[in-house]
């Protein structure tokens, strides 16, 4: 179970993997993070916690940094959902992807594919393609994305 949502850039992969990778930078695309704040950072076992706008807050953990991009897990206390982001070039092209691999808390399985289905799926993609908007948008326009520029969240907003 995941959704994810990737863009195509007339840009270097190293000059995407740059912000990709910069401290705090969830601040300059993210249309739902109010602050991002770096608690390690870089590499394997950086931290970071996102505020969003609607007042959760979450705490990032990378796990893998790698050459093209990284793995993490995010969450309030477990921090169960598993977040890639990966980048790769292509004559000169290069993409984003980003995928988001939660895990449902239901045992039962009827429930557990009810609630992807029918609801969890549908507002993650939602909220993956708002970041990816936010992300496209900071890069075409170099300015700052503002709070729910693509529309709201009612889990983030």
């Amino acid at each position: 179970m995941y959704v994810q949502s990737e863009a195509s850039f007339k840009l270097p992969k190293k000059e995407l993997l740059d912000l990709v990778r910069k401290p705090g930078a969830l601040e300059l695309y993210h249309p739902f993070c109010k602050k991002n704040e770096v608690i390690t950072w870089p590499g394997s076992n950086s931290m970071d916690k996102v505020l969003y706008f609607s007042g959760l807050e979450y705490t990032r953990e990378i796990y893998n940094w790698h050459e093209n991009g990284y793995d993490l897990r995010i969450g309030a206390k477990r921090r169960d959902t598993i977040v890639n982001w990966i980048v790769s070039e292509k004559k000169g092209i290069s993409t984003l992807k980003v995928r988001v691999n939660p895990s449902l808390p239901y045992k039962n399985p009827l429930i557990k594919w009810l609630a992807w289905n029918l609801y969890v799926k549908h507002k993650l993609q939602s909220y993956i393609e708002s970041v990816m908007m936010g992300f496209k948008y900071y890069l075409d326009n170099k300015k700052r994305v503002e709070a729910n520029q693509f529309g709201k969240h009612s889990w983030f907003s």
